[in-house]
């Protein structure tokens, strides 16, 4: 589908390296949209595979947590292209516990890896939401990604769910302040995505006997089927949606 009215606009994506975020990147290039691409490894791939599709697009190494990285990446991206007219923030973390085990069990998780958590899924969002309000025209979009995660509660992964429920208020509560500025503000919850964050947990076969199982259309989302869900909610076609919450879970109970 052509979204012809975000052709010349700028956004801002993070997590923009890879997954979803590179996804989305990906798309809103092949609508000649230019770009300000944010991820925690400088993503110069991305950066390559946009340019060549023939728009502008700025590159800048952020860690999400850091709300004064975060600021300056924003305010370069609008210096540059005189403005922002919406953002993707995707940047996120899943942890390193793995599908096996009990993973982050409430009795026994550090504060370090609790805090770890919600640095990055919960505070980078407010950073990037504060910059991005800071720099966006009016009547522009935002979309935030959460997680089926934030809207059940999960064994063995309160940290991940916490924060991405997390997400969800604060996406309602932007709304709400941003409106009238006629400026949109929502969230896409995926369930089970293939990608890389993911496969480093473990083998997908654990994956699928723990979660496809719950789903569906029994199988894992691609990064492109998120991706498509936020272009929709970044262009005028989804022009009266806001404070909304999106599931792209395949039928996940």
């Amino acid at each position: 589908m052509s979204y012809s009215d975000l052709k010349g606009k700028t956004f801002v994506i993070t997590g923009a390296a890879a997954g979803q975020g590179r996804a989305t990147a990906l798309l809103l290039a092949r609508q000649g949209a230019n770009l300000g691409l944010l991820d925690l490894r400088f993503p110069q791939e991305v950066l390559d595979e946009v340019t060549r599709l023939g728009v502008e697009a700025l590159g800048f190494q952020v860690d999400v947590s850091d709300s004064t990285t975060v600021e300056a990446a924003v305010k370069g991206t609008a210096e540059k292209f005189n403005g922002i007219d919406g953002a993707a923030n995707l940047a996120g973390w899943i942890g390193t516990q793995g599908w096996s085990g009990k993973g982050y069990a409430l009795d026994t998780i550090t504060d370090e890896d609790w805090d770890a958590m919600m640095n990055v899924n919960l505070t980078g969002i407010k950073n990037s939401l504060k910059a991005e309000l800071r720099h966006i025209k009016d009547g522009g979009s935002i979309v935030n990604v959460a997680s089926i995660a934030g809207q059940r509660g999960t064994p063995w992964n309160a940290p991940y769910g916490t924060a991405k429920w997390g997400v969800i208020s604060l996406t309602k509560c932007a709304a709400q302040e941003a409106g009238t500025r006629n400026i949109r503000v929502n969230a896409v919850a995926p369930g089970v995505v293939d990608t890389a964050l993911m496969a480093a947990l473990g083998p997908i076969q654990q994956v699928n006997d723990r979660l496809i199982t719950r789903t569906a259309l029994k199988r894992v989302a691609q990064p492109e089927e998120v991706a498509r869900t936020i272009l929709f909610l970044l262009s005028n076609v989804s022009s009266y949606v806001t404070s909304s919450v999106i599931n792209v879970d395949g039928g996940y109970q």
